[in-house]
């Protein structure tokens, strides 16, 4: 209290200086901090008195181990179309997971994509070793041309002389999901899809390597499910919504929540995943696909922590997880 009654009053300020007006709210956990905080930017974004890049959210830190503190604050932003830019830590747009489940969505949308391929061939494929995965790359070409690494899969799936039993299975296996989620365009809606993968693979995995050759095909009752990284994605697929320039013309007059997923949506939000992800750490101002945002939208907020902001000023700051003994934080002893 005696802290907060600090902030909101000056103990001592000279008649001529200005005096920036603290405001305090309290929130029940960090979700309703991260929507009053994101609902206040948008509200200052659509005053039209500055930029995105004159806001900032400091942090004392970015990273506890795999927890991001600022990971709901970057899901609120998303959801309202607010880039930002986080500095001095990573942001929850480059964890594993998410690098993970944009390697998936970029495979359905094109199964020519070698790199998402190679990443799930090496993380997602259940009992494919690096011995195998050298035999799998090393089918090459057939007669007339260069296959893809998917392709390669496809065929080492089914061949009996290259692989085991186990690691035929665990392939035929991951490919099934892939046929199997680019049959239900046209029935399932994205939404349903981005959980279903999330179902499958998504959820098992952790970020640390200790855990990297955990079992990932478990499913999960979709209904049931919790997840930072999914209310993440989530909101990305929302603001995609929101931006029909984003859009095809064609993927614009299917879009919407109810609205069967088509593989012109898919690949639409693909590549915004890719944008988003792409930019979320940049050093410089963010710009959107062709420069499209409103001019209030200039730059990103900049999601930073306290020793990355010394000497810096921006017009409007926010604290989060502004908690006594965390942020500013307790004396740690003599």
């Amino acid at each position: 209290d005696t802290q907060l009654r600090r902030l909101l009053t000056p103990s001592t300020a000279l008649d001529t200086a200005p005096v920036v007006p603290v405001t305090v709210w309290n929130t029940r956990d960090i979700r309703d901090e991260a929507a009053t905080i994101s609902s206040r930017i948008k509200a200052i974004l659509d005053k039209g008195d500055c930029l995105a890049s004159d806001i900032a959210v400091i942090s004392r830190c970015l990273n506890f181990g795999s927890y991001k503190p600022t990971g709901a604050i970057e899901t609120e932003l998303l959801r309202k179309g607010i880039p930002f830019v986080v500095r001095g830590g990573h942001s929850a747009l480059k964890s594993k997971r998410m690098q993970l489940f944009m390697a998936l969505v970029r495979i359905i949308a094109n199964p020519d994509d070698d790199i998402a391929a190679e990443y799930c061939l090496d993380e997602l494929v259940q009992n494919i070793g690096p011995v195998n995965s050298k035999k799998i790359r090393g089918l090459g070409k057939d007669k007339v041309r260069q296959l893809s690494l998917f392709e390669q899969m496809t065929h080492a799936s089914t061949n009996t002389s290259l692989l085991t039993k186990s690691a035929r299975t665990g392939l035929q296996a991951f490919l099934g999901d892939v046929e199997k989620w680019q049959q239900l365009m046209g029935d399932k809606t994205l939404e349903w899809i981005i959980k279903d993968i999330f179902a499958q693979y998504i959820l098992k995995v952790e970020e640390g390597d200790e855990d990297k050759d955990k079992d990932v095909g478990t499913s999960a009752k979709k209904g049931d499910i919790e997840d930072p990284l999914l209310d993440m994605v989530l909101a990305i697929l929302d603001s995609l919504y929101q931006t029909p320039e984003l859009l095809s013309a064609t993927a614009s007059a299917e879009a919407g929540n109810d609205s069967p997923c088509t593989m012109e949506l898919l690949q639409a939000y693909s590549s915004h995943l890719c944008l988003l992800s792409t930019a979320a750490e940049d050093k410089g101002k963010l710009k959107t696909a062709k420069d499209q945002k409103p001019a209030k939208y200039e730059g990103a907020v900049v999601i930073t922590t306290v020793h990355q902001a010394k000497g810096l000023e921006w017009q409007h700051v926010f604290l989060n997880h502004f908690i006594e003994n965390m942020f500013p934080m307790g004396y740690r002893g003599v």
